[in-house]
């Protein structure tokens, strides 16, 4: 089946570039050394949801439940 993460690499390219560049590729020196780490980190939970959400999950309305309690958190809705 079709992924979101599908789409969004062949719209997109890779998901969760740093400045044009693989998160891992890059070094971050001093304080901001783990910052490579939190990157990393972040392309993970993009792929969670991503690649479990299927494109007949969205036609169906049948997310994932990890999908939907992520979505449910009214934090969630905050923009910021």
């Amino acid at each position: 089946e079709v992924t979101v993460a599908d789409v969004v690499r062949a719209v997109e390219g890779p998901i969760a570039h740093v400045q044009s560049s693989p998160p891992e590729s890059i070094e971050y020196r001093g304080n901001a050394e783990h910052l490579q780490e939190v990157w990393i980190a972040v392309r993970a939970s993009l792929r969670t949801v991503l690649e479990h959400v299927t494109l007949s999950d969205l036609v169906s309305g049948q997310l994932p439940d990890e999908v939907e309690s992520l979505a449910a958190q009214p934090d969630a809705w905050v923009a910021r």
